[in-house]
């Protein structure tokens, strides 16, 4: 929050007296701290490199004064350079303070698992304060250690309950690792803020689309892409929105968008391949599903989505090939099955191709975890049974 003009007056005033004082005795530690303190503090961040430099001219060994370069680095967005300054600190100083500014740096350089190495030995000191235990969770979250990351939010929750940022973030963790009813208790508790953080909206549409309430699902992804673009899970939740409501124009524009976002992604790559079979569009599924087997030659239903389409293509040969190899890495898969029976002719059914379609993009290998792949498997027999 930006200073208001009053105080931005006094605190220059301040800053030009210490100034002053400075003059008369340049070498006064204490001084030199404040000014590089007052210098941050209204953004006058050359200034206080220049004093910072020249406290560390004067205290080479300064710990304090080594930490406060590290802060105006950091001011300065060369996180690189940060790092370099806290990592040694750290080593030689276990203090929270340099592990949160170490950890911070790494977060922004996507070095995940460095800042939870860095952070982490702090996630139960009493004094961690809850904007240091959210970034410990977005480490750790990011860096794939889903159960500690969990284990932290539960012990954490009743001293951050009242930061909206720790509350979004953990319903993210509760989500990723499963639970449904605490991420969108803990999504809920994070919307009542009037600025509701993103990670929450994302929560937030995920739980509506596993209710099949697309368009409140719609409304929470558009709310984070309007501000944040480049937001893959949203750009692909709101693809997943568009296709039970089977707008199939829209769903293929967000999914494009999606897997440019998120292209290490296959369920990304998934959703976006049956968008494509949903519209007849066999030429571009098969470049999709073609492209999920070069990430991933292991992962069945990619053999078992381009079986469908080579079987919708007549190509029996090369989909009775690609049905094989399907079934030998997952005997349950659901397309290469349905693969068999296009080639056996028993099916041209679209609204069984519908039906098959949706259990497989709503499972694991799409954005969402399992538990709503029943969910949508359910809503879909049920839609059968009515004609829906």
């Amino acid at each position: 929050m930006q200073a208001e003009p009053s105080n931005l007056i006094e605190a220059a005033s301040r800053l030009e007296r210490t100034e002053q004082y400075l003059k008369s005795d340049p070498g006064n530690r204490n001084l030199l701290a404040t000014v590089i303190d007052q210098c941050l503090e209204l953004g006058r961040l050359e200034a206080a490199a220049g004093h910072a430099d020249a406290a560390l001219a004067r205290f080479p060994e300064d710990a304090v004064f080594q930490s406060l370069r590290g802060n105006i680095l950091m001011a300065q967005q060369r996180w690189d350079d940060a790092a370099a300054v806290f990592a040694p600190l750290l080593a030689v100083h276990a203090d929270m303070h340099l592990a949160y500014n170490l950890a911070y740096c790494y977060f922004w350089l996507a070095r995940y698992a460095d800042a939870a190495q860095a952070l982490a030995p702090f996630g139960s000191a009493a004094g961690l304060w809850p904007e240091a235990v959210t970034l410990l969770l977005r480490v750790l979250h990011h860096a794939g250690r889903l159960d500690e990351a969990v284990a932290l939010a539960v012990a954490q929750e009743a001293h951050c309950s009242a930061d909206r940022h720790f509350l979004s973030v953990a319903s993210l963790v509760y989500m990723d690792a499963g639970d449904a009813i605490q991420a969108e208790r803990l999504s809920l508790a994070a919307l009542t803020d009037p600025v509701p953080p993103l990670e929450a909206l994302m929560v937030n549409g995920s739980m509506a689309l596993a209710r099949f309430d697309a368009a409140a699902a719609m409304e929470r992804f558009e709310q984070v892409i309007a501000r944040h673009p480049q937001e893959g899970r949203s750009w692909a939740g709101l693809g997943m929105s568009s296709l039970l409501t089977h707008d199939l124009s829209a769903a293929r524009t967000q999914l494009e968008q999606a897997v440019k976002l998120l292209p290490s992604h296959i369920g990304t790559w998934h959703l976006l391949g049956w968008c494509r079979l949903f519209e007849h569009d066999l030429a571009g599924a098969r470049q999709v599903f073609e492209h999920a087997l070069a990430m991933d030659r292991n992962f069945g239903e990619s053999h078992g989505a381009l079986a469908v389409v080579q079987a919708q293509l007549g190509e029996r040969e090369p989909a009775a090939h690609s049905i094989e190899r399907a079934l030998r890495l997952d005997p349950h898969g659901l397309s290469a099955r349905y693969a068999q029976m296009i080639l056996a002719g028993e099916t041209v059914d679209p609204h069984a191709f519908r039906q098959l379609a949706f259990r497989l993009l709503s499972s694991k290998a799409g954005i969402f975890d399992d538990d709503l792949g029943k969910v949508v498997q359910a809503h879909v027999q049920q839609g059968a049974r009515g004609g829906a």
